[in-house]
């Protein structure tokens, strides 16, 4: 019996051949990360991480805040968006039950964020009693009850013991969440409406650093 031929095939050819089908030992060095203001959030100490398929979107990515001037964290608080989606809705607002932090996925901040947050007694005085043709005209009185550094974040949630007080008798009340200088008293807002009910409202207080300002009517408003 004739031995069995054999097929030679030369080295070089053999090379090519695996350089085709992406065999080669030659794979390209990964290129550094360049640098950047975004890092990616890590899974908490023992939890288990999620297997990734190949369609797995890529994690939200968070930014570093650490570094920021007080202006600057405040235009970044001011365009946080909130996960709930709304047209101009907030990340960070204030509301009857305090500092709420509900931020969407992009653009979140790495770390807790530190804003102040600012009470404010209204006292409320009748000026002039109202007539056939002109309303009552009040004038109001501004009070320092507490100014307090608190943080949000990064976690979703509301910060604890951030509630606003509520009005009594011919008091109401002002919260002002803001960063950097404390709020001049002459900057709040002098032109709030006796509402009748204790629901908080929005208010504009015109200061640098101010992120957020509620109202809370005074309780007997016909006793003012």
């Amino acid at each position: 019996m004739g031995s069995a031929g054999k097929l030679s095939v030369p080295i070089a050819a053999v090379a090519a051949l695996l350089a085709v089908s992406g065999c080669s030992e030659d794979k390209p060095a990964a290129a550094p990360a360049s640098p950047s203001e975004l890092a990616r959030y890590t899974a908490a100490p023992g939890s288990a991480a999620p297997t990734q398929s190949p369609a797995t979107a890529a994690p939200a990515k968070c930014v570093k805040t650490a570094g920021m001037s007080a202006k600057q964290l405040t235009e970044y608080l001011g365009e946080l968006r909130s996960s709930g989606g709304a047209y101009q809705s907030k990340g960070l607002t204030l509301d009857s039950s305090g500092l709420n932090f509900t931020p969407e996925a992009v653009q979140r901040p790495c770390e807790a964020v530190k804003v102040k947050l600012a009470h404010y007694w209204v006292d409320v005085e009748k000026a002039r009693d109202a007539t056939a043709v002109t309303p009552a005209r009040y004038e109001y009185g501004y009070t320092l009850i507490d100014a307090t550094s608190y943080k949000a974040g990064p976690q979703d949630g509301r910060v604890p013991d951030t509630a606003p007080p509520g009005g009594n008798g011919c008091q109401g009340t002002v919260s002002v969440v803001y960063l950097g200088e404390d709020i001049p008293v002459g900057s709040l807002p002098y032109d709030l409406e006796l509402t009748g009910t204790t629901a908080p409202v929005p208010v504009e207080v015109n200061e640098d650093g101010v992120l957020s300002a509620i109202y809370i009517s005074p309780v007997d408003v016909e006793s003012c």
